[in-house]
């Protein structure tokens, strides 16, 4: 087998986006934190394997969830010979939490570290037939009011990380409200070039129930469609209802993320 061996990042990206979908998650680290990831790519003929290998003091997610992590080691590959080729640029000294799509990547992963699973994210997208229809009674905004604001803190996503995003037209939000008073809010925000994730979906206590997070989801992927952009709507497993929330409208799920960690 004739392997080819690259660190380029703009060589290894251009690689990835030939399934950027399958390769979402890790396009959205090398985007994010540019100058916080190292990546290693082993390719032969149309095959490869990419590693990115994201330094976690970066990562305000990393940081609260895996706080004895120094790397988190992001791992797509079409065969477990190559994945294996990538696993020596990974640290061995130090704690990594490794986040794995596929069986095969978690089991030559295990032949070199001592792992144990934490918790997994699944990702939805638009089905066959996407057909949304815009809630007339949802607002599609680039900006947030303060309450709208300690919503989507609660979801993890920062003031200083969001108001730029809103303010650049990398964002948007929908809002549904009374008397100014944000009933449900999601957002919408750009993961990789066409693509851009759905989250910080939130309905206060007090008005859950009602069907209110389906509709400002349902109004944010026509803006997608609308746009000609492709959503990502991402849950935890242990999410149920924002997992039979995407089933419900009619999302299909083409990725599961697993954590491992080493320590």
């Amino acid at each position: 087998m004739d392997v080819r061996s690259t660190n380029d990042v703009t060589e290894a990206v251009a690689r990835l986006e030939h399934e950027p979908l399958l390769n979402i998650v890790l396009l959205k680290h090398i985007e994010a934190f540019r100058d916080h990831v190292s990546v290693a790519q082993v390719s032969a003929g149309r095959k490869a394997a990419t590693l990115v290998l994201l330094d976690t003091s970066a990562s305000a997610y990393d940081r609260k969830t895996y706080p004895e992590a120094a790397f988190a080691a992001l791992i797509s590959s079409h065969d477990p010979e190559l994945t294996r080729r990538l696993i020596e640029a990974v640290p061995r000294q130090r704690p990594v939490v490794f986040k794995l799509a596929s069986d095969a990547d978690r089991n030559v992963v295990a032949e070199h570290f001592s792992i144990s699973r934490t918790t997994s994210f699944l990702s939805f997208t638009f089905g066959e037939r996407p057909d949304f229809v815009a809630d007339e009674s949802v607002s599609i905004t680039t900006s947030a009011s303060d309450a709208m604001l300690d919503l989507f803190e609660s979801q993890g996503h920062s003031r200083q990380w969001l108001c730029p995003r809103l303010s650049s037209g990398l964002a948007f939000t929908c809002v549904l409200e009374r008397d100014r008073e944000p009933r449900s809010v999601c957002l919408a925000f750009q993961n990789h070039r066409q693509i851009w994730e759905v989250g910080g979906v939130v309905t206060p206590a007090q008005h859950r129930g009602q069907g209110l997070a389906s509709r400002v989801v349902r109004t944010s992927l026509s803006e997608l469609q609308r746009r000609g952009l492709v959503p990502r709507y991402q849950a935890n497993e242990r999410n149920l209802p924002s997992i039979r929330l995407a089933t419900s409208i009619g999302l299909r799920r083409f990725l599961q993320l697993t954590h491992f960690r080493s320590w």
